[in-house]
């Protein structure tokens, strides 16, 4: 490019000094000289910035070494211990304040240290953002947060302080972590790098020292541990909540017995009294809860005579009470394989309850206790279920009155319709009455089996329905074709659906012709507030048989993306979804957590489904969230917007602030005109925090933390520990360090670059007319 661009500016140069030496009029020498010396410097100059050479220049510059005081600032730095550590026990202080007398005492060593330590004041818990502070700010808060990470404290720490010359870091903190303590990605293990490369890459020089606040013994106490409970259940189940009660320190306290409450909505629901032979006591208490939804409850154990930290003696459980398992009734001529199969289906789904019905010798009967049926007479009658499957109309069960049943689904009931036993004859199943024929998805006209074999195909638009769910293997198509290697229908009924129907999977011929219509084969459709279902194929046995590959040759758990075989799961999902219908489409929480502590970030999940099953990715999401305790705060909405995780999913997530004890709702908002409204749930936030249970030091912990470091631990508590901090501190080398900085000069792109070139460009133009030249 230079050799380019030197041949550029040379033949510039002399196009400028040619072009003067033949203007006419000719000018004097002195004047053609100067005229062509300005011209061939704004060539120059332009030559040069498409050459855009930098100046450059670097210099050293000293720096002061840092010392580094980071705080530790979570819930439990702010609990107060049993005494003053300077000797008064009538003003008990926070390990909070005492930290703070500790950084007031190095501030003030090292004020007039030669040669000069610059002195850092740093808060954290290692999961929100690091902030600095001055001890001379007029108000420094306490601490507060949620939570306590270590390892990330001291990362955050380290890419802090990059660019500056840290010698030691001293970390102040009780050692209560509620993550990353004995975890595999903590930094505290063999074999990580030390702690100077390990963050933002500081000197390998770096010291840690850690100094410990709060109790190193503890008084005594009692702590609920190990709590273990069903985070869903049904009403009329028996729900057990079992947990262990660890003594602490509580040895001559004269403790002999325990009494453990667990106390619901409607006041006490289980309690017990043990006695307390070990230090460690199991207990366990049962309950049935009363009425569906998410139930609150409080579990308190009694206190020790003198125990003074009485937060860890209770907490809070939730528990997602749900109405009792969704009944499906099951009408048959005679309880043959389809049978068999839609009940090894409905045992794989733990919400859903079979019955089944058929003409015994003194009339219907039901199949599990022989126990008479009698028909219902009105849409409440058959309302007491969920949903209804209908596979024969004829011989007992021809006289029945569809007409009530019909009033049912459309009041919600669902209802599906096999019509492969209700055949008496080779061509065709056997028409259904006209009350049942009109809830069918299907005409009646005209029916006859269709000869196979017949493959499925799915609908080019339905791939992503709830019905279908889980039918494609991870990381296959998900295509009409996706299921033609799948075995073969013998027959199909020959029929043509009503208007607004959805065909979901077709039957139709490996290679089938142009003039070959396909059969549909499975039907859905609204009915007012229920849902109706058709499975057009003879036998439904068959489909326990499907799956994309022989079973020999199937790995375990590769037949479905849920790991079923696919004809399995396609029973599974049309029996879910005729007892509850398309529950996955719309504006629905993903791994919702209902119970967060007091002061904690309240992270939420969310997914936009359309009526299909897809992800919606286009449109905003915004999350509602109201007070339910009191009809004052009841009415203050605040809204919060989501922000995509996944635009292939459509997953969204939004972090609350740290919200007060209560309850609340939480209501999914999708944007559209007018606005998509999701369902109102509550979210719990429990008057306890787990900071305020950190009663005592970690003292094991925080030598882990030194010795990682390089460092010591020094215990507030301890006589002479400051004196013993302050003389390692200052048997260190606090010379300061290098830091090069590099001052960079552009001179081609600036306004001075143009304003000189407009400068000398003018002043050519003006010699020029001042010597009458054009």
């Amino acid at each position: 490019m230079w050799p380019l661009l030197l041949v550029i500016a040379a033949g510039a140069v002399f196009l400028a000094i040619a072009a003067y030496r033949r203007t006419v009029p000719r000018p004097p020498a002195r004047l053609r000289r100067l005229l062509g010396i300005l011209r061939s410097v704004v060539f120059l100059l332009l030559v040069a910035a498409i050459a855009g050479p930098v100046f450059s220049l670097l210099r050293n510059d000293r720096v002061p070494a840092a010392l580094v005081v980071v705080f530790e600032d979570s819930g439990s730095m702010a609990i107060s211990d049993s005494d003053d550590p300077a000797g008064d026990p009538d003003r008990p202080v926070s390990r909070w304040e005492n930290g703070l007398e500790w950084a007031a005492f190095l501030d003030s060593a090292f004020a007039g240290n030669e040669p000069p330590v610059e002195v850092v004041f740093l808060r954290g818990n290692g999961l929100d953002p690091l902030r600095e502070f001055r001890l001379s700010d007029p108000v420094i808060p306490p601490p507060t947060a949620h939570g306590t990470h270590l390892a990330g404290l001291l990362r955050q720490t380290g890419d802090r302080m990059v660019g500056r010359s840290v010698r030691t870091i001293v970390l102040i903190s009780d050692g209560q972590e509620t993550r990353g303590s004995g975890s595999g990605g903590d930094w505290a293990t063999e074999g990580e790098p030390s702690l100077g490369t390990a963050y933002g890459g500081l000197d390998g020089t770096l010291s840690l020292r850690v100094v410990g606040v709060g109790d190193p013994l503890g008084t005594a106490d009692r702590v609920i541990k190990d709590l273990r409970y069903p985070d869903t259940a049904y009403e009329g189940d028996e729900i057990q909540v079992e947990f262990s009660v660890d003594h602490r320190f509580a040895e001559g306290s004269g403790t002999s017995s325990l009494q453990a409450r667990l106390v619901g909505p409607e006041g006490l629901v289980a309690e017990t009294t043990l006695p307390v032979d070990n230090r460690v006591v199991p207990v366990s208490l049962t309950f049935k809860p009363t009425g569906p939804g998410l139930q609150v409850y409080q579990l308190v154990v009694s206190s020790l005579d003198n125990e003074r930290f009485l937060d860890n003696n209770k907490a809070s459980l939730a528990i997602d009470v749900r109405k009792e398992r969704a009944r499906l009734l099951l009408l048959t001529g005679v309880p043959g394989w389809d049978t068999r199969f839609l009940a090894q289906a409905a045992a794989n789904e733990e919400r859903i309850r079979l019955e089944v019905v058929f003409p015994g010798e003194n009339g219907l009967v039901f199949a599990d206790s022989l126990v008479s049926w009698r028909v219902p007479r009105n849409a409440a009658a058959w309302s007491v279920w969920d949903g209804v499957i209908i596979s024969d109309w004829t011989g007992a069960l021809s006289s029945m009155d569809w007409e009530p049943l019909g009033a049912a689904v459309e009041g919600g009931l669902g209802l599906m319709v096999l019509p492969g036993a209700a055949s008496v004859g080779p061509r065709g199943p056997d028409v259904p009455p006209g009350s049942l024929a009109r809830l069918l998805p299907v005409q009646v006209t005209g029916w006859r089996w269709g000869s196979g074999p017949l493959f499925a195909a799915v609908g080019a638009s339905q791939v992503g329905h709830p019905i279908l769910e889980g039918l494609f293997r991870p990381g296959e198509k998900m295509s009409s074709r996706g299921l033609v290697t799948l075995p073969p229908l013998r027959r199909i009924v020959e029929t043509r659906i009503r208007t607004g129907a959805v065909v979901l999977l077709s039957g139709r011929r490996r290679e089938p012709s142009a003039d070959e219509a396909e059969h549909p084969l499975l039907v859905v459709d609204r009915l007012g507030e229920g849902r109706v279902a058709w499975f057009g194929g003879r036998r439904l046995w068959e489909l326990a048989f499907w799956d994309h590959t022989p079973s020999g040759a199937r790995p375990a758990g590769t037949g479905s993306a849920g790991g079923d075989p696919v004809g399995a799961r396609l029973l599974r999902n049309l029996l879910v979804w005729t007892s509850a219908g398309e529950e996955n489409s719309g504006l629905v929480f993903t791994g919702r957590q209902t119970v967060f502590q007091e002061g904690e970030r309240i992270k939420l999940a969310a997914q936009w489904r359309d009526m299909r099953g897809r992800p919606v990715i286009n449109q905003k999401l915004s999350l509602q969230l109201r007070s339910a305790d009191t009809a004052a705060d009841s009415g203050r909405v605040r809204t919060f917007g989501l922000s995509r995780t996944d635009r292939s999913s459509g997953f969204a997530e939004v972090v609350l602030p740290p919200l007060p004890p209560g309850r609340y709702t939480v209501q999914l908002i999708g944007q559209g005109d007018p606005p998509v409204m999701g369902r109102s749930e509550s979210l719990i936030v429990a008057g306890h925090s787990i900071e305020l249970t950190q009663v005592r030091m970690d003292r094991r912990r925080l030598i882990q933390v030194a010795g990682r470091g390089a460092g010591e631990l020094y215990v507030a508590k301890d006589h002479g520990a400051r004196a013993r901090l302050l003389n390692d501190l200052q048997n260190q080398d606090w010379t300061g360090g290098e830091v090069s900085r590099r001052s960079r000069l552009d001179f081609w792109s600036g306004w001075p670059f143009l304003t000189l070139v407009a400068a000398l460009l003018g002043l050519e133009w003006f010699l020029r007319r001042r010597n009458g030249l054009l």
